[in-house]
């Protein structure tokens, strides 16, 4: 391939060192070491997930953006939502967690729900309430929750709100998932 003397000189100049004498007066240059406001605005505010698909499951990472002083940007992972894909897709369920509760026992939890089991007479198993929890950790969980199906072994509900711990309750199903399924999560 042949090229003209004037493609090869534009090639050079590409690769010039020298920089030009002057700038004409319509021309500016600047060098920013931060973020644009408003760019560092959308970012900061941005709610993103990263997806992984582990089996039969999805996990759903949720990822922030974290701009410091200096403009730099650092990704933060936090514990992913399981979703199992099997038939209907929902929120993977533990059970034989070991999470403490003062009257119930909990017999199986998502992010999404739980099944619990009356410890003592005096907790009332068929209205809406709120509820404190403990994981093996001794991370405290309160959840609002409203009961959905009654069974002889206990009460299915829904959690309607988590006030506090829903990032420690969704790391906590997380590892449960890991250790439940190690055979998913080994390097190949």
């Amino acid at each position: 391939m042949d090229m003209t003397n004037e493609e090869l000189n534009f090639i050079a100049d590409l690769f010039q060192v020298t920089a030009p004498s002057k700038l004409q007066d319509n021309h500016t240059l600047t060098l920013q070491s931060a973020v644009p406001a408003n760019i560092a605005e959308l970012l900061n505010n941005t709610k993103l997930t990263l997806l992984a698909e582990v089996g039969d499951y999805q996990l759903w990472f949720p990822l922030a953006i974290i701009i410091d002083k200096t403009g730099i940007l650092t990704p933060v992972l936090s514990a992913p939502e399981v979703i199992d894909t099997r038939g209907i897709k929902r929120c993977w369920r533990g059970d034989n967690l070991n999470i403490q509760s003062q009257g119930f026992e909990v017999e199986s939890i998502s992010s999404t729900g739980l099944f619990l089991k009356s410890t003592t007479q005096k907790a009332p198993l068929a209205v809406d309430q709120q509820i404190k929890l403990t994981l093996p950790n001794k991370r405290n969980i309160t959840i609002d929750i409203e009961p959905v199906r009654f069974s002889k072994r206990g009460m299915a509900a829904k959690n309607t709100q988590i006030h506090q711990g829903k990032e420690h309750l969704r790391a906590y199903l997380f590892e449960a998932h890991k250790r439940q399924h190690a055979n998913l999560y080994e390097s190949r």
